[in-house]
């Protein structure tokens, strides 16, 4: 059975097929994109709301004299995680912003 490419050559309703499909990729990327922005800002919103409250609990533990390295570390590793994502999404708008990306 012959599975390559038709004999005949494509008409209209190929032409229209081909373009409802890229119309599809499309809106598939720009819905893509809009959901990846609100999830991000959920993330740092959380992200930042964690760090800052472990910061406080990691202070007033100290001030007290109670163990305060535990909401310490997670205050600088929710920190670290706040950064990567502000770098993440610096990085991607300049490569947005690039008008030729090169081969590959």
């Amino acid at each position: 059975m012959y599975t390559g490419p038709g004999d005949e050559d494509p008409d209209e309703r190929d032409a229209a097929l081909l373009r409802e499909e890229r119309e599809r990729e499309e809106r598939r990327t720009r819905r893509d994109r809009a959901s990846r922005g609100v999830v991000a800002w959920v993330m740092a919103a959380a992200l930042a709301l964690l760090s800052y409250d472990s910061g406080a609990a990691a202070v007033d533990a100290r001030q007290d004299g109670r163990p305060w390295r535990y909401p310490a570390c997670v205050s600088l590793i929710c920190l670290l995680g706040l950064l990567w994502l502000a770098v993440r999404t610096v990085r991607r708008r300049r490569r947005d912003r690039v008008s030729h990306r090169g081969p590959g």
